[in-house]
């Protein structure tokens, strides 16, 4: 006799291979799978004057540390320009010092001793104008020898203005404007000698972090101009793989996100990776990322940051693959994974209401089931 089952039961299995569907598709799509290409953060580095590249210290390869000379342009006319420099200035310091020291000692007492001198000769030529004008009036002495006698006065008097007029001269000192003149002459040569000096200091390279040289561009003897590139500098810490997420799958990727990374070189060696950045805006899958899906829907860049790479494996340029472990979005309820299930009324006699996955069983041997 054949085992019948009933409208009920059939229901009810059809809801099981629903469930389990469901189920299967919750564990789907956990992993983000892409490719793309290693990248590093590099620095052409180069002088910011023009000259000869005397000395460049490093090689292709060689390590480096912050701070440390990497090369070096020919120094002999700037060294001999900032010596003049700091020549000039010493010049025009000196002058403002003593200018701002006032007059010495010796030239006081020199200009009070002309002052006491010209007064002294002034004294005299009054005497003798006086002794003249009474001879001249007693018929003694001719009109001519008091006019003489005259002219020797004012000249006397003249001399005295002048000694006095120098002495206060010498007692105030130089005038506030020239004393701002000089000022400004000594900044003046101040800003040549930091000019020159910053000049020369662009004829050396140094490091600005540590890190690898992946390129030397120039060689000693080689004349180069402002900002052309003499060595390129790589910072192995800071070394990531650019992949591009669907958008329809974007939401399930975070920063921070763990990430496996695997290059062709090392097949058995998985890397760690950390999500670094997440793009903002879509763009088109670019050409030389090697995909499965349709090149013409709109995709995110996600950079992966490399972490446990001290042996540096991992070289710019290598193609890579990275496994994203996604963070699983929020259930909104219903089956699990986020999947819902609809039924339509059935139009047998037998409405029920949706069951849940332990809600029945099998039927058994005979095709019949539990009410």
């Amino acid at each position: 006799m054949k085992a019948r089952i009933g409208p009920r039961t059939a229901v009810m299995v059809l809801a099981s291979t629903i469930l389990a569907t469901a189920g299967c598709g919750a564990g789907a799509g956990e992993r983000v799978e892409a490719s793309g290409t290693v990248e590093v953060t590099e620095a052409d580095l180069g002088f910011q004057a023009p000259g000869r590249v005397e000395e460049v210290r490093v090689r292709e390869g060689d390590p480096v540390r912050r701070g440390d000379t990497l090369a070096v342009l020919e120094r002999t006319e700037l060294e001999a320009t900032l010596t003049a420099a700091r020549a000039q200035e010493t010049v025009v310091r000196a002058r403002l010092q003593e200018m701002e020291a006032g007059s010495r000692p010796q030239e006081l007492a020199q200009a009070r001793a002309a002052v006491r001198a010209a007064a002294e000769a002034e004294a005299q030529a009054r005497r003798e104008t006086e002794r003249a004008r009474r001879l001249h009036d007693g018929g003694a002495l001719s009109r001519q020898a008091l006019e003489q006698a005259e002219t020797r006065l004012e000249a006397a008097v003249a001399a005295t203005t002048q000694a006095r007029e120098t002495l206060a001269l010498v007692e105030e000192g130089p005038r506030r404007e020239t004393l701002a003149a000089q000022r400004a002459l000594v900044e003046q040569a101040a800003a040549a000698v930091a000019r020159t000096a910053a000049v020369l200091d662009q004829t050396v390279i140094v490091a600005p972090r540590d890190g690898l040289v992946t390129v030397r561009h120039r060689e000693p003897g080689e004349i180069v101009s402002p900002g052309a590139p003499v060595l390129t500098l790589m910072d192995p810490d800071d070394r990531w793989v650019r992949i591009y997420v669907r958008e329809d799958r974007l939401g399930r990727v975070r920063l921070g996100s763990a990430a496996e990374i695997r290059i062709d070189s090392w097949p058995d060696r998985v890397f760690a990776g950390e999500v670094v950045f997440v793009g903002s805006e879509a763009e088109f899958t670019p050409r030389n990322v090697q995909t499965t899906e349709e090149r013409t829907q709109l995709v995110y860049p996600v950079k992966v940051r490399i972490l446990d790479d001290a042996e540096l494996r991992v070289k710019p340029g290598l193609p890579a693959d990275v496994v994203l472990e996604e963070e699983p979005e929020a259930s909104t309820g219903g089956t699990p994974g986020g999947a819902t299930a609809t039924l339509l009324r059935s139009p047998s006699p037998f409405p029920f209401p949706f069951p849940s996955s332990s809600s029945f069983r099998a039927p058994d041997a005979t095709g019949a089931a539990d009410a």
